[in-house]
């Protein structure tokens, strides 16, 4: 089978991304962290599709059946992992909500009482 095409594609987009990543990076809105994360992530990308026989190695090495079986463990705890941190951003900016409209119907009861 030739996986040419599809590996032709995601090499593209994971260019794309890493070329977004790099933008963002400069304009400051990404941190050193998030941007050396994201970058080995989209690079990982780049090497499983390209020399796949790496995951079956790393699969050998962690006593994993199948490198693809590592691929999708892997895959599904980065995602995991993923929705843990936006649950925790979104439990944040609500407590930020609340806090920003109790604050200003405060403001707004004292004015009607003057």
């Amino acid at each position: 089978m030739n996986y040419l095409p599809l590996q032709i594609i995601v090499t593209v987009f994971s260019l794309l991304v890493i070329y977004r990543l790099i933008k963002k990076f400069k304009d400051k809105t990404l941190k050193i962290g998030e941007f050396i994360t994201w970058f080995l992530i989209w690079l990982g990308v780049l090497v499983v599709f390209w020399v796949p026989q790496t995951t079956s190695y790393f699969a050998f090495f962690l006593g994993i059946g199948r490198g693809v079986d590592l691929a999708v463990y892997v895959a599904v705890l980065l995602i995991f992992y993923l929705i843990f941190r936006l649950y925790l951003k979104a439990d944040k900016q609500q407590k930020e909500i609340t806090k920003l409209v109790r604050h200003l119907a405060l403001n707004e009861r004292e004015e009607d009482n003057e």
